[in-house]
């Protein structure tokens, strides 16, 4: 006789009727109509058995292969800039955060925002931070590649009129060469080390919170690309107290600054090493993925073929030498760490492709799944067959496209920007890809994802509509292709054995029209058989 399950979840609509039963963890029943529902009851109901009736319909959590949950979870932590609209408004924030902030502190805003939401479109001065934070050092984050500093931030470091430019990265200068405070990429990463660190305290509750935000947007499974040694003890401490509500993977995120800094890729690792951060660390719930490089910029210095349509004389920025790339990923794959490269533009991309080829023809094979380029956001039918040829997974964000979408079309022109992500042709030649969000620079919304990558609109319109996949197609991408990257017994489905990863939608995800779609969140989320009951979202 089968031991009771622990739980069981029937989900019902007028004409639909279906059970999952968990038990430790695991799914070990599942029925997909009225009689099987009833005979899955009968086998499996104990007792102790906890019946959660729901109305809707049964669909797989998420796997999103490129989230930033450190990220978001910082943000909780900083200035809201989310709804910002004008600069006026981010002065108001900041103002108020300094006055409840020691004088001589910093003052960090939130990065989920982006200048084009703004009516002067955008972003702030030092001189308008000043005014606003006289006394504090203020650092305004928008992304992972931008940020904003008042004039005592700039001071503190060493960003001046003589300064003289950061290799790898933009400080943005008057005509007089006196810093406006925007700086990017390497000029960023150079004064990071000098912020105050969070508390271990804070981080985990921003943590929780945004592991419980993440479930009722019906994701369950996150690969994080830019974690670092901090965040990561934070993690452990998150899981180890039961105060982390998604599966995480993360990646040590190793800009080449922390690179040169520790003299190579090898004694970078072995820095890590020292710091008891090993491959494959974890289990079921958290777990170290490998080694986060970034080859060139976002929307404003991804690396181009053809310059950029606001900046003819601009075509992007490598932020790795092609010496330095290739021996990295040599490090990393030598050394089994799994490795992802940010490369968003077609130039960038080439970069990484190249990079990957002189080690393949050096002798140094990696293993499959172990080789990532996040995002590829502009890729040619010849970049595509030559990842596959090279067995280079592709993690890409419909989701990116469509929330900077303006920003892209402005930087990039509109003809670019309609062949980002080309599902399409990823697909029909049999590229190894999976989706993700890019949360938060984009919104965690998998199910708009879905529609954009099934529908290519925008909020400019519809853009490259022939790049489009099936509906079919999207959600696999979002759930069994990451379980495939990701391994570790993953597999995205609700079948007998798989983990217990799976939730209630109020329409069926596979069927419904894309105006019943558009909006849709889980009313229930389970995670190796823990549940969250989620409020209806207006």
């Amino acid at each position: 006789m089968n031991v009771p399950a622990e739980l069981i979840v029937e989900a019902r609509t007028d004409t639909t009727r279906a059970a999952v039963a968990v038990r430790d963890g695991r799914i070990v029943a599942v029925a997909a109509d009225a009689a099987g529902v009833d005979a899955l009851h009968g086998t499996w109901c104990g007792d102790s058995t906890s019946v959660l009736p729901q109305h809707g319909v049964l669909a797989p959590l998420f796997i999103d292969t490129h989230n930033h949950l450190a990220l978001a979870s910082r943000n909780v932590l900083g200035v809201p800039m989310h709804d910002v609209r004008t600069i006026d408004e981010i002065l108001d924030r900041i103002r108020e955060r300094a006055a409840h902030t020691p004088a001589g502190s910093w003052v960090i805003t939130a990065a989920d925002w982006h200048e084009m939401q703004l009516q002067e479109r955008r972003f702030p001065t030092a001189v308008e931070l000043d005014e606003a934070a006289p006394d504090h050092l203020v650092l305004v984050q928008r992304g992972g590649h931008n940020a904003v500093l008042n004039s005592a931030a700039l001071a503190a470091a060493g960003v001046t009129a003589t300064s003289g430019d950061v290799a790898d990265g933009y400080v943005a200068r008057a005509d007089d060469g006196t810093p406006t405070g925007l700086l990017q990429d390497g000029a960023l990463t150079a004064m990071q080390s000098m912020l105050p660190e969070a508390s271990q305290e804070d981080l985990i509750n921003g943590i929780e919170a945004t592991s419980r935000t993440y479930r009722a947007a019906g994701v369950g499974v996150v690969r994080d690309p830019a974690v670092s040694v901090e965040e990561w003890g934070a993690l452990q401490r998150a899981r180890s107290e039961n105060r982390l509500h998604v599966r995480a993977f993360s990646m040590i995120f190793s800009p080449a600054p922390l690179i040169a800094a520790a003299g190579s890729m090898d004694d970078y690792l072995d820095g890590l090493e020292a710091k008891g951060i090993h491959p494959d660390d974890g289990d079921d719930l958290l777990r170290l993925w490998g080694i986060k490089l970034v080859v060139d910029g976002g929307v404003e210095a991804a690396a181009l073929r053809e310059p950029y349509a606001d900046r003819p004389d601009f075509t992007g920025t490598l932020l790795m030498t092609p010496d330095g790339l290739t021996d990295a990923l040599r490090a990393c794959v030598t050394r089994g760490r799994p490795v992802g490269t940010h490369a968003c533009g077609d130039a960038g991309v080439d970069a990484f492709l190249d990079a990957v080829q002189r080690n393949v023809d050096r002798g140094i094979q990696h293993e499959h799944g172990s080789i990532v380029v996040e995002h590829g956001a502009l890729m040619d039918a010849d970049q595509i067959a030559r990842a596959i040829a090279l067995d280079v997974h592709i993690t890409a964000q419909e989701a990116l496209r469509d929330g900077l979408i303006a920003p892209f079309v402005e930087a990039w022109g509109q003809e670019r920007a309609a062949t980002m992500f080309p599902w399409r042709e990823l697909l029909d030649a049999g590229a190894s890809v999976s989706a993700g969000t890019d949360h938060p620079i984009s919104p965690l919304d998998p199910i708009a994802g879905v529609l954009g990558m099934t529908t290519r609109r925008t909020r400019l319109g519809i853009l490259g509509a022939e790049h489009a996949c099936t509906r079919d197609e999207a959600l696999e991408l979002y759930t069994r292709a990451g379980a495939e990257l990701l391994r570790h017994d993953l597999t995205g489905t609700i079948t007998v054995g798989a983990p217990a990863d799976f939730s209630v939608y109020p329409v069926d995800l596979h069927h419904a029209p894309d105006e019943a779609l558009a909006g849709a969140h889980p009313t229930l989320s389970v995670l190796a058989g823990d549940v969250l009951h989620h409020q209806k979202v207006s």
